[in-house]
């Protein structure tokens, strides 16, 4: 008589070991969110301790602007790096690697004492995001059906509102009560308990999602299918699109309780907080608002995770230009709120669409893809970018041009910080061409987006018996 079949159920208990829970796609999301958490704490604890920092090393703005993008263009010259690892090898050990290094670089920022070795610091952080950033989404969308891809998409991204919340309180109380350089303690040490943490995971294989098995080998793709991927008109125009938000974003993140401290008034450490509440809740607001009407709409059309975007864009456009040329510091801080709100919501379906248009075994390359042309034209320019142009329009040559006489009549005008005439309003201003350039790549891409989308699912062999809802 022949033996009975095991049970699955028990099997797959069985290969889990004792603890089946570190082995759910739970867990994983878990990790992963912390990890994305403890990265946006970070960044945005240099940015409200900004003005600190600067007046005790003694950065002149476009100096702080270099520093604040120093790690995200390392960040993206390593991420194409990653990413064809990413599609080879083990990555719950990329992952470890990644996040117990931006550890250490984080602790090592406190240690900084010039603009050298505090660009060394900020620098060193780019390695260890990339191994994450780009590996953390590829295995989200291996561990959740296609049907739930937009929302844990949407759930991950919820880190950088809260992140950046948590950051700006953390910087402006350090700034305000004791030494900046502790608050990179507090954030940096955490950091090495993800690590351990994302060790434990289970890496259910690349394309698991998409009924390929479970097998973590990867099918080894060449060089001339990493260069396909920029074929598709779809992530080429929704890579743009999301280049011209976060250019936006990363000004604002960079700029915005010095802007708030140094043209409207604010003290320094209430500036911090107050950004840092409007950052979280416009993220946390923004994001489940894209989520959720990004899938409604998609009953509509297939087009939804493209036109959402474009909408959302063309809102915050006008709301983000009233923010800054408003006086009122109230109706300032509503109109960034707005705008904020709508840059947020832009965040879970663009990246959706990143993982529906790209194949299974190109999926890491594919981020990396997208995560290097994004913050190189996206905040990696923007800080820096804005740094200069407030320099710039605080010279007298161009203050009393026709230029600079236009900008003041609109309330763009210079101010005196210490020694130095600055108008970081017109740096500011910046960011609204390029979110209208945003709106209209989010739309080209859109027409684009179904059938990039069928034929990214034909060429990751999916199971026909597997679910097949690509938003």
């Amino acid at each position: 008589m022949p033996a009975p079949s095991p049970d699955p159920a028990v099997a797959r208990v069985s290969r889990r070991g004792l603890f089946p829970f570190f082995s759910s796609p739970i867990f994983a999301l878990v990790v992963l969110f912390s990890m994305n958490l403890l990265n946006y704490i970070d960044r945005y604890v240099f940015f409200s301790a900004g003005p600190q920092i600067m007046k005790e090393l003694g950065y002149s703005d476009a100096q702080f602007g270099t520093l604040a993008v120093s790690f995200m263009v390392v960040y993206t010259l390593v991420s194409p790096m990653v990413g064809y690892l990413g599609d080879r090898y083990n990555r719950k050990h990329l992952l470890a690697f990644g996040v117990g290094l931006w550890s250490v670089a984080t602790v090592g920022t406190a240690f900084a004492k010039g603009f050298y070795d505090m660009f060394f610091w900020r620098a060193l952080l780019g390695v260890g995001e990339a191994s994450y950033g780009i590996i953390a989404p590829a295995l989200l969308c291996d561990l959740f059906s296609p049907k739930r891809r937009g929302r844990i998409m949407g759930l991950y991204y919820l880190a950088l509102p809260v992140g950046g919340a948590i950051g700006y309180l953390i910087g402006g109380h350090f700034a305000q009560h004791g030494d900046w350089r502790h608050a990179f303690w507090v954030v940096g040490l955490p950091g090495l308990v993800a690590a351990c943490a994302g060790l434990m995971m289970r890496d259910p294989g690349r394309g698991a999602s998409e009924g390929l098995g479970v097998s973590t080998k990867a099918d080894r793709p060449g060089i001339a299918e990493y260069l396909a991927i920029l074929k598709t008109k779809s992530f080429v125009y929704n890579t743009a699109g999301q280049a011209a938000v976060t250019f936006a974003i990363g000004a604002y993140a960079v700029w915005g309780a010095t802007f708030y401290h140094r043209v409207r008034g604010m003290e320094l450490g209430a500036a911090g907080k107050e950004i840092g509440v409007l950052t979280a809740l416009a993220g946390l607001i923004g994001i489940v608002l894209g989520t959720f009407l990004a899938d409604f709409m998609g009953k509509f059309t297939r087009r939804a995770y493209l036109i959402w975007p474009f909408l959302a864009v063309a809102a915050a456009a006008p709301f983000g230009t009233l923010a800054l040329l408003e006086p009122n510091k109230t109706k300032s801080l509503i109109f960034l709120f707005i705008a904020s709100v709508m840059m947020a919501s832009v965040l879970g379906p663009s990246n959706t669409v990143t993982a529906n248009v790209v194949p299974a075994s190109r999926r890491a390359a594919g981020y990396a893809m997208c995560i290097f042309l994004v913050h190189l034209f996206g905040d990696i320019s923007s800080p820096w970018l804005i740094g200069v142009i407030s320099d710039l329009f605080g010279t007298a040559n161009v203050i009393h041009s026709s230029v600079g006489q236009f900008f003041n009549s609109i309330g763009a005008a210079p101010i005196v910080v210490g020694k130095i005439t600055t108008n970081l309003t017109v740096g500011m201003l910046a960011v609204v061409p390029m979110l209208l350039l945003g709106c209209f790549f989010f739309l080209l891409g859109s027409r684009h987006l179904p059938q990039d989308q069928e034929q990214a699912r034909l060429e990751s062999g999916h199971d026909p018996l597997a679910e097949r809802v690509y938003h």
